[in-house]
């Protein structure tokens, strides 16, 4: 007999559990308040502060929970280590007990962990509940960047760059920076760029420069802080140029934010070449659902610099958002069918765009749809299913339609 064939089940996807706030978490959980918390086992307290100082979501943590089930009674070093952790991710305060909270992470520091060193100069260096000690806190963070973690290494690029507790050295901050892996590393030249532009010195302004492009050159997937800070700040034309160049390069992988800021900056030239590039720009950011895109195609049917073809291509790109779902293209191209804004006017196909982004609960387009029914000729049933999209627009919250449903009571 033939064998069969043995059946795979599919493996089940893990269950994400979602919560509003740390209460709702605590509640699903099962797990007491803070001051019965505080009582209970140090591998129990351990287990819930983690969640209460770790979870993914910041919004869902609770630090002054977290805090008090790790100070409260017996400690351990995982919960130092815990603690550690907490004050690098969260906000906090210890009070009085801040310098016992010193002296657990100088005791775990000196054991080799490397989140208490961090955490250690933190804390001198934020000045929460003791002075705040510039010398004290770069002279951690340089140890913990020593011992390789992230946040030390962070902490002291960014201490170099700014001269704080240390002397300023920029060199010597890209030099640390350098050994953070890319995404993490061209954050950091981000964030150093900023603070270096500040002194707007023309050897700082080409410092921050170079920062910033090698920031969108390390990780193009995330190049759109970077990129709004070279191209509307005061750089000069050739670096902005290198800018636009790495966006270019980019390709497929482009961050669309990286995109939108170099496109609203050629709309807003007088060259023809550079609009119609930032119309192709705008044109993939529609495609992909972006309201503010849809908007400036809108308004690239009426300049009078725009070709028939380019306008053509507008259109083909509009019609394809819309045919996505994107009510923002319904309504664009349902005004410009209205208004013959760059198309043939055609009253039908605007009534069908307004009506399809209508649908999609837009109140501006239901507003659109249903004084457009209401001002067609002699039309019983228009009339009717335009009081009906203007009621549904006024339910929205759209204003123009409240005043105009007050005005057709009033007749």
């Amino acid at each position: 007999m033939p064998t069969s064939a043995k059946v795979v089940k599919p493996t089940p996807k893990p269950v994400v559990e979602t919560y509003a706030n740390f209460e709702a978490m605590r509640i699903a959980k099962g797990w007491p308040d803070v001051s019965a918390a505080t009582k209970l086992s140090l591998p129990k307290r351990l287990l819930i502060a983690t969640a209460a100082l770790t979870t993914k979501d910041r919004m869902v943590r609770d630090p002054d929970y977290g805090f008090a089930l790790l100070l409260a009674g017996p400690t351990s070093r995982d919960a130092t280590r815990l603690l550690a952790k907490g004050v690098l991710m969260n906000d906090y305060s210890f009070g009085e007990r801040t310098p016992a909270v010193l002296r657990s992470l100088a005791s775990e520091a000196m054991r080799g962990c490397k989140s208490c060193v961090a955490a250690y100069g933190l804390i001198h260096f934020e000045g929460e509940d003791i002075p705040r000690n510039d010398a004290v806190a770069y002279k951690w963070y340089r140890w913990a960047a020593v011992v390789g973690n992230a946040k030390g290494i962070e902490a002291t690029s960014l201490a170099l760059v700014e001269g704080r507790g240390t002397p300023r050295n920029i060199a010597e901050a890209k030099k640390w920076a350098a050994r953070l892996e890319p995404a993490r590393r061209a954050k950091l030249y981000t964030e150093m760029a900023k603070r270096v532009v500040l002194s707007n010195s023309d050897e700082d302004m080409a410092a921050s420069a170079d920062l910033l492009l090698q920031s969108m050159t390390l990780n193009p997937a995330d190049a759109g802080r970077p990129a709004k800070q070279l191209l509307n700040l005061d750089y000069d034309a050739p670096t902005q140029e290198k800018a636009m160049a790495a966006i270019r390069a980019a390709g497929p992988k482009v961050d669309p934010n990286a995109l939108k800021v170099m496109a609203e900056v050629l709309w807003k030239r007088s060259n023809p070449e550079a609009v119609s590039e930032a119309v192709s720009m705008f044109q993939t950011l529609a495609t992909r659902g972006d309201t503010e895109a849809v908007d400036y195609l809108s308004r690239a049917l009426a300049r009078s610099d725009l070709d028939k073809a380019t306008k053509d291509r507008i259109v083909a790109s509009l019609t394809l958002a819309a045919d996505s779902g994107y009510a923002q293209a319904s309504k664009a191209l349902g005004n410009a069918y209205y208004y013959g804004t760059g198309v043939d006017a055609s009253l039908e196909k605007a009534e069908s765009y307004r009506e399809n982004a209508a649908r999609q609960n837009d109140p501006e387009a239901q507003y659109l749809l249903g004084m457009m029914l209401l001002q067609s000729t002699g039309d019983s049933e228009n009339d009717a299913r335009g009081r009906q999209w203007l009621e549904k627009s006024a339910t929205g919250g759209y204003p123009l339609a409240r005043a105009a449903l007050q005005k057709l009571s009033s007749n």
